[in-house]
């Protein structure tokens, strides 16, 4: 499929190649399987003329619109904001955006190199692939811990906790009337659990008080492998899909760290608890002491709120969009995860 070129491509290309004549004659444009949140991928091959040269360019086109509610409200302009302030900060490999669009949220990037194969399910990594990541997700914490200036540098990171807070519950609400009404239990989501999790969303506040117990950090937001492409070598490692970046405790990262390590394919060359070890060790090099006991109870709490705007939602508006192999990981990580967490309290 060919199509002209939009204008923010246009002046992308010429940037990035400091080329201010650079002219895109024709785009051919190849599709690719996306993510779970919407976003469309293709790849744009690129026919140009420099300097009185034909030559070509490939570049991958991730659409700007996303899945509907409150949990990806805002997620495409986010994630140009991220990329268009954030790079020179973010002590974290990161793809290179060759343009972007910042009414519609589209983005043009170069393509990654061979990396490891990973989906949302399971992740061709080894142990050493484990513990760089985890490195990396404590250095980008540690690089903005406590930060607390950071919503007003950046008004666009998600404030998860605060001024959205109550839209993304509200939204997790809505998802468990729809289960109790429509009667929808089964052996995971029966009466008494769903139940229990209507009364914490309806009273937030233990959540509220253990993860507001940790210093607020900047988030990646959706910090697990299938955002994570590792080269080939395990020398390099791109964090990519930046549309959650916001501000909030640290806990809200490792959980969605840990999340799909949960799944059943997923096969982790640690366990979960080692992950969790790893991860403070790591803080702990870079200065950052955390009381266990606090750090315990924050993150059983991101457990249960990553999963009352997350996936509730998921399971009860949505449901219908779900494959049976996707409820069935779902459940094996509710099971492993996030039951136990409200069994225990916050």
């Amino acid at each position: 499929m060919t199509t002209r070129a939009p204008e923010a491509l246009v002046w992308g290309v010429r940037r990035y190649l400091a080329a201010r004549g650079a002219e895109i004659r024709a785009v051919h444009r190849q599709p690719f399987q996306g993510g779970l949140s919407g976003s469309a991928l293709e790849y744009w091959h690129l026919s140009l003329r420099r300097a009185g040269m034909q030559t070509n360019m490939t570049v991958v086109y991730k659409r700007g619109k996303t899945v509907e509610g409150a949990f990806m409200r805002g997620a495409a302009r986010r994630e140009v904001m991220a990329y268009a302030h954030l790079p020179e900060r973010i002590p974290l490999g990161m793809p290179t955006v060759v343009a972007f669009d910042a009414v519609t949220g589209d983005l043009w990037l170069l393509p990654f190199p061979p990396v490891k194969h990973t989906n949302h399910w399971l992740a061709d990594w080894d142990e050493a692939d484990v513990r760089r990541t985890l490195d990396d997700l404590a250095k980008l914490h540690a690089a903005f811990w406590d930060a607390r200036d950071a919503l007003a540098q950046w008004p666009w990171l998600r404030d998860p906790l605060g001024r959205e807070a109550e839209a993304l519950l509200a939204e997790g609400r809505a998802s468990l009337e729809c289960i109790q009404t429509a009667k929808a239990f089964d052996q995971h989501l029966t009466p008494d659990r769903v139940a229990r999790l209507m009364a914490l969303a309806k009273q937030p506040n233990p959540l509220f008080q253990a993860l507001t117990a940790l210093p607020p950090t900047l988030l990646h937001g959706d910090a697990g492998f299938q955002n994570v492409a590792i080269t080939q070598d395990g020398r390099r490692r791109l964090w990519y899909d930046w549309q959650l970046v916001g501000f909030g405790p640290a806990t809200l990262d490792l959980v969605t760290y840990l999340h799909p390590w949960a799944y059943p394919d997923a096969n982790p060359p640690l366990s979960l608890e080692t992950m969790t070890e790893v991860y403070l060790e790591r803080l702990a090099q870079r200065g950052h002491v955390v009381r266990r006991d606090a750090f315990t109870r924050a993150l059983d709490a991101a457990l249960l709120w990553r999963w009352l705007v997350q996936w509730a939602p998921l399971l009860g508006q949505y449901r219908e969009r779900l494959r049976p192999t996707v409820l069935e990981r779902l459940y094996a990580a509710f099971e492993r995860l996030h039951w136990p967490a409200l069994i225990r309290g916050v």
